[in-house]
């Protein structure tokens, strides 16, 4: 009886000491204080740099070879709510002079395996000094993975709004990682990204001169990571449109495109 009362007054003493030893610790940062911490805790970051041979957007080549870097920064607010801010840009690297920078802010909402996003982007032009353009999307996509595992394929849904030119998008797609090294050699850093697309914008302005066209498109990229917060990743890419257009907008009026392009990124 007397060693299990020893024993349980060790244990108090121990719970004691160590509590005290953490009430003691230096706050010597701002991130060290319990409250900011939590709060920084729930920031995540990245930054992307990636090179297109070709800027292709919504099916049409809109430049020759890119630089295209990003910058994002995201908020978890709780209850499967996010917010989310960044910055994309594109350069071209040709000599043509293409520019953009674009600005978008959004929320983001997870129940189970759904995912909602509610976004807003503003598209600028500094180089030629076009008129900028605002548009809204909405994004819905669903998480198959629970069900299907290494071979979940996640289907979306997406709809944009341009203010400026009163143009409508509805553009729905799969993608799909399939973890080609842990199959091959049980390890986790390799994937191939695969993704399929198909689309229609109404809009005249801006996009075409036809009232409308559908485009549609695939990706194909491996990716590697190469440290828990730094990956890499190349691939191919094709897309096309039925506008023939007569070079609106896109430059020749290409309507299949087959190109390649390269990223770099690091989050946490």
């Amino acid at each position: 009886m007397k060693s299990t009362i020893l024993t349980v007054i060790s244990m108090f003493a121990l719970a004691a000491g160590s509590y005290a030893a953490e009430e003691a610790k230096e706050i010597n940062a701002l991130a060290d204080a319990p409250v900011i911490g939590d709060v920084l805790s729930k920031f995540s970051a990245s930054a992307t740099v990636d090179y297109e041979s070709e800027f292709i957007f919504r099916g049409k080549e809109l430049a020759g070879p890119v630089i295209s870097p990003e910058l994002d920064l995201s908020y978890d607010i709780g209850a499967g709510v996010g917010a989310y801010v960044g910055w994309w840009g594109c350069y071209s690297t040709d000599g043509s002079g293409y520019e953009e920078n674009d600005l978008y802010v959004g929320l983001t909402y997870d129940i189970e395996n759904f995912s909602f996003n509610l976004g807003y982007t503003v598209y600028t032009y500094p180089a030629d000094g076009s008129i900028n353009e605002h548009e809204f999307k909405f994004c819905a996509s669903y998480d198959t993975s629970d069900l299907l595992g290494d071979f979940a394929i996640s289907p979306y849904v997406a709809g944009y709004y341009n203010l400026t030119y009163s143009g409508t998008t509805i553009e729905g797609g799969l993608s799909y990682s399939a973890p080609i090294t842990e199959w091959i050699i049980g390890e986790k850093w390799g994937s191939l990204d695969l993704s399929v697309f198909c689309g229609y914008s109404d809009y005249i302005e801006g996009m075409s001169d036809n009232g409308g066209y559908v485009y549609a498109g695939m990706k194909a990229d491996f990716s590697v990571k190469i440290t828990e917060y730094w990956s890499i990743s190349t691939g191919i890419r094709y897309a096309c449109n039925n506008d023939n257009d007569g070079g609106y907008v896109a430059r020749a009026g290409k309507e299949e495109n087959l190109w390649f392009g390269a990223a770099t990124s690091i989050g946490f």
